[in-house]
């Protein structure tokens, strides 16, 4: 009796179920239910990186050249291509001017030393007043000698004594003079040592002021990249910085990534810091490089927006580089490369577990995945998914 009352309550609550699933079921049929909408990506093997994107240009080590003086170009001693040496002469205006100036400060500076020379310690002028001095010495020991004998001999006021005492005290003027004849020589020489450094100061402001004249490499290596006149221009020199420098110099081996940041970006950028380089001109290569400058000083903008220059080595290359091609670079604080990855998007959680929806051909399957690092876009997947799984994204 009580088995059959049991299973007449059983059949009552299925029969109970049954009517609330068809009332749920044919309710929602009358109603118009969104569709729950969702997107699909396929796992991918790709790199995960957290940086900072900047567009910047190549830049080259570049030397303006201009002449320092006005004047008429006379030789150009190179062509558009050469290679040159550091000090080689490059360009020259006529200085047949300078030249005359250079052959009088030439002569000035001969005479002078030539003046200095004679009465410095071996010159002429300086031996044969020392040798005066020296006569008129000796010559006032040899009277000075002869009176203290007639002294003895005839007494102090005798005529031979007074007589020797007369010539006695011309030799010691002789002496004084002859002195102060040699100490002039000595005031000469350092005035003549002065006129030589004169002289020689003036002969170096001429060849200084030749140079001028002339344009000369100021290393090795580099090459003829623009040449903005020709033989027989006349080159006015205004101190005009808009004008275009006559010649311009490049070093093929010497580029870098210059990019400008406001501030914010600037305090993340470390020295070293790893970068990717991708060039409009070579779209399907990426090229390395690392952060070697952030300019402490900040650059106005014409809105007045502080930026700050930084500068990115690139690392060797094979390919050819122009100066000024545009590009991008991923400044990288972290990173995997070369991992599973899938939209961060499509990891939910459950239960304490990383679950990931993924599509198949009999319809939608749960899989728990294990992850490891993340931008907040992309995810590295360590195990859980294959490569090529189709994942869903809800949206």
């Amino acid at each position: 009796m009580k088995k059959a009352k049991v299973i007449k309550i059983v059949g009552i609550i299925v029969t109970i179920s049954l009517i609330a699933y068809g009332i749920i079921y044919f309710g929602f049929l009358k109603k118009d239910v969104p569709e729950l909408e969702y997107t699909t990506e396929k796992v991918i093997k790709g790199n995960i990186q957290s940086s900072i994107s900047v567009d910047g240009t190549i830049v080259f080590d570049t030397w303006n050249l201009e002449f320092l003086n006005s004047g008429i170009v006379q030789t150009i001693d190179v062509e558009l291509g050469d290679e040159v040496k550091k000090d080689q002469v490059i360009a020259v205006l006529d200085a047949s001017a300078e030249s005359n100036r250079i052959a009088q400060s030439t002569a000035d500076l001969n005479a002078s030393v030539a003046n200095r020379d004679r009465m410095s310690e071996d010159g002429v002028d300086y031996e044969l007043q020392k040798k005066k001095y020296s006569a008129s010495k000796d010559k006032a020991d040899t009277e000075d000698d002869l009176y203290d004998e007639y002294v003895d001999q005839y007494g102090k006021e005798s005529t031979q004594a007074l007589s020797q005492k007369i010539k006695k005290e011309s030799a010691e003027d002789d002496v004084k003079i002859t002195k102060k004849q040699l100490e002039q020589v000595e005031v000469s020489y350092d005035n003549a040592q002065y006129q030589v450094d004169k002289s020689s100061s003036a002969y170096q402001q001429s060849l200084q002021a030749y140079d001028d004249y002339e344009i000369t490499a100021p290393v090795s290596g580099a090459i003829i990249a623009q040449i903005n006149g020709t033989e027989g221009s006349v080159i006015l020199n205004n101190n005009n910085s808009t004008t275009e420098p006559f010649i311009v110099m490049v070093d093929p081996d010497s580029f870098w990534f210059e990019t400008y940041v406001e501030d914010v970006e600037a305090l993340k950028i470390t020295p070293d810091m790893k970068a990717y380089i991708t060039l409009d001109a070579y779209p399907n290569e990426e090229f390395e490089g690392r952060a070697i400058f952030v300019s402490p000083v900040a650059e106005l903008d014409s809105n007045d927006l502080a930026t700050y220059k930084v500068i990115i080595a690139v690392d060797d290359i094979e390919e050819q580089l122009l100066s000024d091609m545009f590009g991008s670079a991923e400044l990288v604080s972290e990173e995997v490369r070369d991992v599973l990855m899938i939209s961060s998007a499509a990891v939910t959680n459950k239960n304490g577990k990383k679950i990931v929806i993924i599509k198949t051909s009999n319809g939608f399957e749960e899989k728990e995945v294990n992850t490891g690092f993340t931008n907040g876009k992309k995810v590295e997947i360590t195990s859980g998914l294959k490569l090529g799984e189709e994942i869903v994204i809800i949206k």
